[in-house]
């Protein structure tokens, strides 16, 4: 059975990723070791998903810099479908600075460049790529007023949306909010959205009720090392994370939603999808960089198939 179409609508930017013992307080100077890798969490998510054997179309802005050159090169070897990709003369790509701690623990700040100047029309454009029944995928990088209209054409495109809510921001219609078939925030972005400090799976069963009244029909939380949460109008259900050696935690969010979306059109049932994009996370942060740290299908399948044999055991 052929995959469904996926495609992602997100940032791109080049990370400079200091890796220091520890993180630093304020006005502390500490050493560290640099190292620039592709990242931003719209391209991480379609790197995710084509290392799993998915074929994903991209939406992104770049600069017409260095940077965007070598952006652009990461996300085609990595098998992502860059038709859609925008060049834009005259701007900078995004760049973001990244410090990540041996106990694998991090900090980032972040300049959008060309992430920020995406409009409506834009995106608009953009969604001439959408096929009918594609699964899309859009984070809360791009600016508020394109992430609507992008919500607003899914009823005339046919497509079901998955919606990482980060970094959260005010905006987002009640309308737009009404077209998500699946929010996917993490512990600190769900208190956020909804005022409930998310600490265990009960405390995000109650988020994930206050997600639902915002309008998604489904909400799934991650609890990073505990889990993950799920619910929608009929059921919910909670799945344990696999435990492993943490060694940074970069994109281990964007490497669970990548997941998550490649076996929604790969048509894997709902809980595989959610213990699949655990799995894929899990592996993620064993590993340094963010692109550079997912994994590819035939490594998911394998840790599976140990992690099965221990749980029967």
């Amino acid at each position: 059975m052929n995959p469904r179409p996926l495609m992602f609508f997100g940032t791109t930017n080049l990370d400079l990723c200091f890796n220091v013992e520890r993180l630093p307080t304020p006005g502390e100077s500490l050493m560290g070791k640099l190292n620039r890798n592709p990242g931003g969490k719209g391209a991480n998510q379609a790197v995710a998903a084509a290392r799993l054997g998915l074929k994903p179309l991209f939406y992104t802005r770049l600069g017409e810099d260095e940077a965007g050159q070598s952006l652009l090169q990461s996300l085609r070897e990595a098998g992502v479908r860059a038709e859609a990709i925008t060049i834009c003369a005259g701007e900078v790509s995004g760049s973001a600075l990244v410090l990540v701690g041996d106990d694998g623990s991090n900090m980032i700040v972040i300049d959008p460049g060309a992430n920020l100047n995406v409009t409506p029309a834009m995106v608009e454009s953009a969604a001439a790529f959408i096929a009918p029944g594609a699964v899309v995928v859009a984070e809360m990088g791009l600016p508020i007023s394109a992430l609507n209209r992008l919500f607003e054409m899914k009823s005339e495109k046919g497509f079901e949306l998955i919606f990482n809510p980060a970094p959260v921001r005010p905006g987002l219609s009640p309308a737009a909010w009404r077209q998500v078939d699946y929010v996917i925030p993490n512990q600190t972005e769900a208190f956020e959205l909804t005022g409930v400090e998310v600490t265990d799976f009960d405390s995000a069963a109650a988020a994930a009720s206050k997600l639902l009244h915002l309008g998604p029909k489904a909400a799934l939380i991650t609890l990073g090392a505990q889990g993950a949460f799920y619910a929608d109008a009929a059921h919910s259900f909670a799945l344990r994370a696999f435990p492993v050696k943490v060694v940074d935690t970069t994109a281990a969010g964007d490497a669970f939603n990548g997941s998550f979306a490649a076996s929604l059109a790969q048509g894997l049932p709902l809980r595989d999808s959610v213990r699949r994009a655990l799995a894929v996370a899990a592996l993620c942060v064993t590993r340094r960089g963010a692109q550079a740290s997912m994994p590819l299908a035939g490594e998911v399948d394998e840790f599976l198939k140990s992690q099965t044999i221990l749980e029967l055991e």
